[in-house]
């Protein structure tokens, strides 16, 4: 028969949807079958890389990830070559896209190749930021009872992550024998993570030496002191780093956003040279290369991060989660689910359909469009693109995250109050109350809260079924949990359930434990976030306000440098000159309104990716919140750039 332990470390996670991890290891793998030659004989791949692969676990080897990265070359040249071919016989070719072109091969098969190195780093850090609640837990369990193996196995079977697997690979060698000394192991843990924190081998080493200590009150301090260095450890390298962020965060704010602006005014002022300079397909691989290269800059500052606290994990599959593949949309209180490329592309094209009118309408010789419906067209422009193309993706990232953030939310706040409902359980019961009568307490006084509204439930149960309360909180047919989600609060509730088989007083005491460490971690996650945030409140502006102000603004003033150009021209024209034959006064090779329009979405592009480089050093890998931040402030940059466009034009024009 199988022990609780094996049950808990056999216990597999629902497979998660497909995310890109998953396609590019399937491409890695179909690469390495179909074009084996490519990469031929021995291969040499830096130590970091294969040890990267290794920590990931993605089931392909270095040589099917080179194999890939040589693919995009070959087939990106091949694409670029053709496309240059077809260019250079039927619109004017420059040397600058042929160089340009060429060079994007190369940078897409260095991301391949970098992926890896940067996912593992990203994942190493989001998974010290769970070392600090995991080692609460054990404090927790090992000051009720100081056993190693079986604070271990408790903690296994609720928490989630890389260390947490880490420890149930210990306890199962352990169980099948393979592994005998458990605080060896545990030290070899603390080794495993030495290179990335010191301060958590420290804490396991302490934690270690307290089981060995007979004193209960020298004991408990050595626990505290564990928890207080991995506490610490973390504040002091958030600050650190804070310090040292002011440099990279200038840098990737001048010349993420305005050093590609200020090419982008000075290409068409280029243009009165020669057109060659300013074609709308030059500032489209130009501002390509730009975010690629921000991109890389952005990852070369995230791995570099600190551990900050871990998101909070949702669950992997839920009734009310769409299929994968669809949105879930919610108009008033009608909620409907929609593919999510279809749908997506169709909200495109409805808003975007004015701006596309616009373009056909600007090709030579096409005059299909009656000219009552011209002004209208000609008055928007391509400006409907751009918010086609922003309302595109501010539609796709609140349909696949709005009923995550309300889960989440509701997590969050259960964790909140639990600190204070968990004191006030340790308050009562330490007066000599029956937790029976605690929990009836609690559910009446507190029933505003989630807390108090899981207490009243389960003390409903209590009398209703006359059952245990093991089985009021935990049966999976009508316990008070079955719809929290929330692992730390399981986690909580069971301690509580343990500590009463040890008496009224033990219980109690276990609670105020309870409640005075998640306190201290709640204070310390705040303090964090507080620091990075301060230190990261410019780089969100810069996504919102100031990158889409000064896009428009040069857009505006390229407006008034070609209408001053027309009106030169007209009056050459009129004096008999022939301005034709003047470099200076020729046209640009882009219109105003061509410009408009990549400067309007390398500016949405931008703020994507400056708004991931804040997400994820304030929050680490939480999807859910990097996609709130996206639906929330993709729509203010669209405004401000729009206000402008308006605003500058009334003023100026």
């Amino acid at each position: 028969m199988k022990t609780k332990l094996l049950e808990g470390v056999e216990h597999r996670e629902p497979k998660e949807s497909k995310n890109f991890t998953d396609y590019y290891v399937k491409m890695s793998k179909w690469c390495s079958t179909k074009f084996s030659f490519l990469a031929q004989g021995n291969i040499n791949v830096s130590k970091e890389f294969v040890k990267s692969l290794k920590f990931l676990k993605w089931e392909i080897t270095p040589r099917d990830v080179i194999i890939f990265s040589r693919f995009a070359i070959v087939s990106g040249l091949l694409f670029i070559t053709i496309f240059n071919i077809l260019f250079f016989f039927f619109v004017q070719q420059s040397f600058l896209i042929i160089i340009v072109s060429s060079i994007l091969p190369f940078l897409i098969a260095h991301m391949i190749t970098d992926f890896p190195k940067t996912e593992a780093n990203l994942e190493k850090v989001d998974a010290l930021g769970e070392a600090p609640t995991i080692l609460t837990h054990l404090i927790i369990y090992l000051k009720q009872n100081p056993n190693l193996e079986r604070a271990l196995e408790f903690v296994s079977k609720h928490s989630k992550g890389r260390i947490s697997r880490d420890i149930k690979k210990i306890l199962w060698g352990c169980l099948i024998g393979k592994k005998t000394n458990i605080k060896r192991e545990m030290r070899k843990l603390g080794e495993k993570w030495e290179e990335y924190s010191s301060e958590l081998k420290r804490s396991i080493y302490l934690m270690i030496s307290s089981i060995s200590e007979k004193n209960e009150i020298k004991r408990n301090q050595t626990l505290d002191k564990a928890i207080n260095i991995s506490l610490e450890g973390i504040v002091n390298k958030t600050k650190e780093y804070t310090n040292q962020l002011h440099l990279p965060t200038l840098f990737l704010f001048s010349f993420g956003t305005i050093l590609p602006l200020v090419i982008i005014s000075l290409l068409p002022i280029f243009s009165f040279i020669g057109k060659e300079f300013s074609s709308p397909l030059q500032m489209f691989f130009l501002l390509i290369i730009s975010l690629i290269a921000i991109y890389f800059y952005s990852n070369s500052i995230l791995v570099k991060r600190p551990p900050t606290f871990s998101s909070i994990k949702l669950p992997k599959k839920l009734d009310i989660y769409p299929k994968q593949g669809n949105l879930k949309l919610k108009f008033g209180e009608k909620i409907f689910e929609a593919n999510a490329i279809i749908y997506c592309t169709l909200v495109f094209l409805i808003i975007s359909f004015p701006g596309i009118l616009y373009l056909i309408s600007e090709i030579p010789g096409v005059a299909f469009i009656p000219s009552v419906f011209s002004d209208i067209l000609q008055g928007f422009n391509t400006l409907t693109i751009i918010w086609g193309f922003g309302a595109a993706i501010v539609l796709y990232s609140y349909g696949t995250s709005w009923y995550k953030k309300e889960i989440r939310d509701k997590i969050k706040k259960l964790e909140e109050e639990t600190i204070d409902g968990t004191y006030q359980l340790a308050s009562r019961i330490d007066e000599g109350r029956s937790p029976e009568e605690t929990i009836k307490h609690i559910g009446k006084t507190i029933d505003n809260t989630i807390f108090g509204k899981i207490m009243k439930k389960t003390y409903r149960t209590l009398r209703s079924r006359h059952t245990t309360l093991e089985n009021a909180f935990f049966n999976k047919e009508y316990g008070s949990l079955i719809e929290v989600y929330s692992t730390q609060f399981k986690l909580i509730m069971d301690i509580f359930l343990n500590s009463l088989k040890r008496g009224i007083k033990n219980s109690a005491q276990t609670l105020f434990t309870i409640s005075n460490h998640y306190d201290m971690l709640d204070k310390t996650e705040k303090k964090l976030k507080t620091t990075l945030k301060n230190a990261l409140s410019m780089m969100k502006t810069t996504a919102c306000i100031f990158a889409p102000m000064i896009t428009g603004l040069i857009i505006t003033l390229q407006q008034i440098i070609q209408d001053g150009l027309a009106e030169t021209q007209h009056s050459m024209a009129g004096l008999g000159f022939e301005y034709m034959t003047l470099p200076m006064l020729q046209d640009p090779g882009i219109s105003v309104e061509m410009l408009q329009l990549v400067a309007g979405v390398y500016m949405i592009l931008l703020a994507y990716l400056l708004i991931r480089y804040v997400s994820l050093l304030q929050h680490g890998k939480d999807e859910v919140i990097f996609k709130q931040e996206i639906y929330k402030n993709i729509p203010i940059a669209l405004f401000i750039f729009t206000f402008t466009l308006i605003i500058s034009r009334l003023l100026l024009g």
